[in-house]
């Protein structure tokens, strides 16, 4: 009898399921949309009603027949981190999700750094920055603003165990999600005193925590009608998005790097142990005894992007299609020609960043494809820099690539070249649900490990191997780009 398994992507706009054989085969997927509200300035707000609507729709449309739905074994999930789901005692929403974007809590911010310390503290505890949103901060902002709704609050959730108690009835949160929640010491993996005391809660208003990869609890019989599954299946713990999005991607191992390309990039970095001297984001990975690194620039597609809207375009304004793109700019120098671009938000310094992007040695004989160059140099030779600041070196099987650049070959070969490594590009999209899949097949003792689950799972790579004269030209142009950068940042400031 074959086993199923779903592995399903809980977004911050959309769920995404995908339903897999335990041979590997993709057998089917669904996505349903959902919608941000942002009744004021600086705040962001879901449903979180939206999630349960959207994960029984497509848990049903790829289980619409019985026979699947009877011998689904396991479901994890990939999720959003640090969204506030506040519910009352029969599990109901007392107000909308404060979602991780929501930029509401500037006085909770200051009275933390009063009542609890430095903000380095936030750090070294969670591996999370202190910022304007997050658990901790939004529980103690409804505690000031809301003291109805906070003191109705039976627990205060996120998304992970959200999910987790409307399918079993035992809310839990998996590590990975519960750092960026900012309610526990990630090096003790427990719910930290001091951070308590400044949310105003006690440890039984929050889910249970669990590790990624490990079993809940089978479905409730009305979970299990819901969803057309049996009582027999169960949920395993999944992991932050990230980190399921590097699961998928086959990034389970010390040593290997993950690039996710799309409007931010991302370099998610799974070590043997923290790195908090690099002061980048830390988590407990998805992978039993892994960490993980993480850090993003922001600006990485929307940087081509404002070219392809204003620049790039063609004789009647349209966008210029991306095969356009990569043909007229393979013909091109840019950095060779002393033609240089810096990202939105990117480095000045490892310590420093712009929050404007600039261009240098622009001339009279460059034309916008020159810039696209640019562009798409600037940002490999940004994220390139930045990795250099990351405790987990690569390996010498070379970096991940998935997202958007990953379907522009040119764009793939300036960061192997760039970094003299090979780039692997996993042929696969929704890496996210594969990750999640691959924590359910492992989980329920389909899989013996992650990375047997993800040979099952049968996702192909591509290899792209570094140019050893490019590499050669890159490297020196490389200096020159630190270099000019640390003018631009004496010049311009930060």
């Amino acid at each position: 009898m074959k086993r199923y398994l779903l592995g399903i992507d809980v977004g911050t706009t959309g769920t995404k399921t995908l339903l897999f054989c335990e041979d590997g085969q993709l057998l089917g997927q669904a996505y349903r949309p959902y919608g941000l509200s942002t009744p004021r300035v600086g705040w962001s707000e879901q449903n979180p009603e939206d999630w349960w609507k959207a994960v029984k729709e497509t848990v049903t449309e790829v289980c619409a027949d019985p026979e699947i739905g009877k011998h689904v074994a396991a479901i994890s999930l990939s999720l959003q981190g640090g969204t506030l789901a506040a519910v009352d005692a029969e599990g109901k929403p007392v107000r909308p999700a404060m979602v991780w974007n929501d930029a509401r809590c500037e006085q909770e911010q200051q009275q933390f750094l009063k009542e609890v310390g430095p903000a380095d503290y936030m750090y070294e505890t969670t591996g999370w920055r202190l910022g304007k949103a997050l658990l901790a901060n939004e529980i103690r902002w409804m505690k000031n603003n809301e003291p109805e709704n906070f003191a109705k609050t039976a627990k205060f959730l996120s998304v992970p165990d959200y999910v987790s108690m409307k399918m079993t009835g035992i809310a839990a949160v998996d590590m990975s999600d519960a750092g960026i929640n900012q309610l526990i010491d990630i090096r003790k993996g427990a719910y930290d005193p001091k951070l308590l005391a400044f949310a105003g809660i006690t440890e039984d208003r929050l889910p249970k925590l669990v590790r990624s990869g490990e079993v809940i609890g089978n479905l409730t019989q009305e979970a299990a009608e819901e969803l057309g599954l049996s009582t027999d299946c169960v949920l395993v713990a999944g992991a932050h998005d990230q980190y399921a999005v590097a699961l998928g991607a086959g990034a389970s191992k010390a040593g290997d790097i993950l690039i996710g390309s799309g409007t931010c990039w991302v370099v998610t970095a799974i070590g043997d142990e923290a790195d908090f001297e690099s002061g980048l984001s830390q988590s407990v990975a998805a992978v039993p005894g892994k960490w993980g690194s993480l850090w993003s620039l922001s600006s990485g597609g929307v940087c081509l992007e404002w070219l392809r809207r204003n620049v790039a375009v063609g004789p009647n304004g349209e966008q210029l299609g991306f095969d356009v793109l990569n043909e007229e700019i393979a013909k091109r120098k840019a950095a060779e020609d002393g033609l240089f671009f810096y990202p939105f938000a990117g480095l000045a310094s490892q310590e420093a960043r712009f929050s404007k992007a600039s261009f240098i040695g622009l001339d009279l004989s460059h034309d916008r494809f020159d810039i696209a160059r640019a562009i798409m140099e600037g940002v490999a030779f940004q994220v390139v820099w930045k990795m250099a600041s990351f405790k987990t070196k690569p390996s010498k099987e070379g970096l991940k690539l998935a997202g958007g650049a990953s379907k522009s070959t040119l764009w793939c070969q300036m960061v192997a070249d760039i970094a003299n490594l090979p780039v692997r590009i996993p042929e696969v999209a929704d890496l996210a649900c594969v990750g999640a899949a691959v924590l359910a097949g492992t989980g329920c003792g389909i899989y013996r490990n992650a990375e047997e689950g993800y040979e099952r799972l049968a996702v192909r790579e591509r290899v792209l191997q570094p140019d050893p004269e490019r590499a050669r030209i890159y490297a020196a142009l490389f200096e020159d780009y630190k270099k000019h950068a640390g003018t631009l940042g004496t010049v311009y400031g930060l």
